[in-house]
């Protein structure tokens, strides 16, 4: 009954702040409660039900939710498939969860999907194109071979068809974030899908440094 009241006001369990495994979220969706608690108008905290995309090392990201209160001037900067944070999981129960909201959200490295094509394959086989960067967001993410991951909005302009906008993931090397400004047109492959989209950063930065004539 503790527990459940304790849920109630938002109280995230001390235990699994403490002991829970460490993972990040990325917020899909924020539920005002109507429910209020602190002290008055000097602390308001709002409770909201959270729902998060929860990914660990190496495993498959999955959806949860959370019932947890947050300070009134900290709601705006929950924004869905923008924020990210840091979650605490229970091991024998991965549907609890609990917003850790004093650690920063980890990189964590995706699981390999056997099924899928991989950003080397898809460079190495898939049709020329054009990738537009319109917003580019360090997804606190490694790749299997350990690159870090962006999340990117492009317009991708593909020989004999109309341009079309895309939300995809991306591995970028260190050397080519300086590449990462909205506008900037890069080589890139596409696969058989329309989101298949890996850009090419070898080439993009060997555009900048090739002598012309």
């Amino acid at each position: 009954m503790f527990k459940k009241l304790k849920s109630m006001t938002g109280s995230p369990s001390q235990d699994l702040l403490q002991h829970g495994l460490l993972g990040r979220g990325a917020i899909v969706s924020v539920q005002e409660t109507g429910v209020s608690v602190g002290h008055g108008d000097m602390d308001p905290h709002r409770v909201c039900v959270f729902t998060v995309e929860v990914t660990l090392d190496n495993q498959d990201p999955y959806q949860a939710t959370c019932r947890q209160a947050v300070r009134l001037e900290q709601l705006p900067l929950f924004q869905p498939g923008k924020t990210l944070v840091a979650v605490r999981v229970n091991q024998n129960d991965p549907q609890e969860i609990a917003l850790d909201l004093n650690t920063e959200p980890p990189s964590v490295t995706v699981k390999r999907d056997p099924g899928r094509l991989s950003a080397a394959e898809i460079l190495a086989n898939g049709t020329d194109c054009r990738a537009v960067i319109i917003e580019s967001q360090d997804y606190n993410t490694k790749s299997p071979e350990g690159v870090e991951v962006y999340a990117f909005v492009l317009t991708v302009i593909v020989d004999g068809r109309a341009p079309y906008q895309i939300t995809v993931g991306n591995p970028v090397p260190d050397e080519a974030i300086p590449l990462l400004y909205p506008g900037n047109n890069l080589p890139a492959k596409k696969g058989s899908g329309d989101n298949e989209v890996v850009i090419d950063w070898k080439a993009g930065l060997a555009s900048y440094t090739e002598k012309k004539p």
